[in-house]
């Protein structure tokens, strides 16, 4: 299942890359696009292993916003 979260605060590649290691490193998570540019993260995962919940939280956790 696929699903695009908006994200704010990225502002580099850097930020991007550091987004797209730490929620590829979630077990259940198959891939992440992350566009600093369009403020976009759309991640690739199983929802029988993983929540979107716990993938903003992830996100979160690496300094950044999901928006609601």
């Amino acid at each position: 299942m696929k699903n695009e979260l908006q994200v704010s605060g990225m502002r580099c590649g850097s930020c991007e890359l550091l987004v797209k290691e730490a929620l590829e490193e979630v077990a259940g998570v198959r891939e992440a696009d992350v566009s600093h540019l369009k403020g976009t993260v759309v991640v690739d995962y199983e929802p029988e292993t993983v929540s979107v919940a716990f993938i903003a939280s992830v996100i979160e956790e690496q300094g950044f916003k999901v928006q609601a």
